[in-house]
């Protein structure tokens, strides 16, 4: 995945991310309709999560998915999108693919595919006034600070 980011807060919250096909997890996407966003901590758990992601989808992945079958069953009694637990998760955003365009919130740009989705739920890990995990000039940096104008 890349290139995540926030479309709009209203009239409902969008949410839109690439990611390159093939792809499993796009597949998975797809199926269910369903995927979430897990926003990481800018801290070493963090970091460790993320750099798990950066190696595909083996069983190194796989050891993060919370397995506990309740987590994982959604309203209608299907499977729904896997939950990470971790200390390195701030906020889950459980979305759902839009639905209210041609494209299905899925559009195919070259080898890549533009997932656009619903945010239909955030789920908090912890505290607000800890800072999300960011990555920059190949670095994994701590998101915060606010930049004054210097005028």
């Amino acid at each position: 995945m890349s290139s995540f980011i926030s479309l709009t807060l209203s009239p409902t919250p969008l949410v839109s991310f690439n990611i390159a096909t093939p792809s499993r997890t796009l597949d998975a996407i797809a199926a269910s309709q369903e995927f979430n966003i897990h926003i990481l901590a800018g801290d070493a758990t963090g970091v460790a999560i993320a750099d798990r992601f950066t190696r595909g989808n083996g069983d190194d992945v796989a050891s993060l998915i919370e397995e506990k079958a309740s987590s994982l069953t959604g309203e209608d009694g299907q499977h729904s999108a896997p939950l990470i637990e971790s200390q390195g998760i701030l906020r889950v955003l459980r979305c759902r693919l839009l639905s209210d365009t041609a494209e299905g919130g899925l559009i195919q740009i070259r080898d890549h595919m533009i997932v656009v989705g619903e945010v239909l739920e955030v789920v908090s890990r912890r505290e607000v006034k800890d800072f999300g995990l960011a990555y920059a000039d190949r670095r994994y940096r701590r998101t915060g600070g606010v930049i004054e104008d210097q005028r």
